[in-house]
């Protein structure tokens, strides 16, 4: 079994040689380009390998919300924004972690760098 889904791992090998191996001999505008597009790279890399966590975490905040409506994952989500605003789940600490779980795989897909400092790493 491997240790990351496939595509996760090819875009890890690309992005590290478009950033380590060509960004280097580019000047000015194509070597921001190059690096803008290694980037998105390990942003959807990272999307690819955290896709679990991130609808399981999801899952477990939006399980909070009342179920009204169609049931789709947005107008559950829409609910849940507005009991909040409504402050219906001020003091709901399950609810809470759940969003701070979400928020923490989030941060660790688009500024993992930030993420590991922020969880003491």
């Amino acid at each position: 079994m491997r240790d990351k889904p496939f595509g996760a791992a090819l875009l890890d090998v690309a992005q590290q040689a478009l950033a380590q191996e060509i960004a280097p001999t580019l000047k000015g505008q194509q070597r921001y380009v190059a690096l803008m597009v290694a980037n998105a790279m390990g942003i959807v890399a990272r999307e690819i390998e955290q896709e679990s966590a991130a609808a399981k975490a999801w899952e477990r905040a939006l399980a909070r919300a009342e179920r009204e409506g169609d049931g789709s994952l947005e107008a559950c989500a829409s609910q849940l924004v507005a009991a909040i605003r409504e402050g219906r789940h001020d003091a709901d600490a399950a609810l809470h972690g759940a969003l701070l779980e979400t928020a923490q795989v989030a941060s660790g897909i688009w500024k993992p760098a930030l993420a590991t400092r922020s969880n003491g790493a």
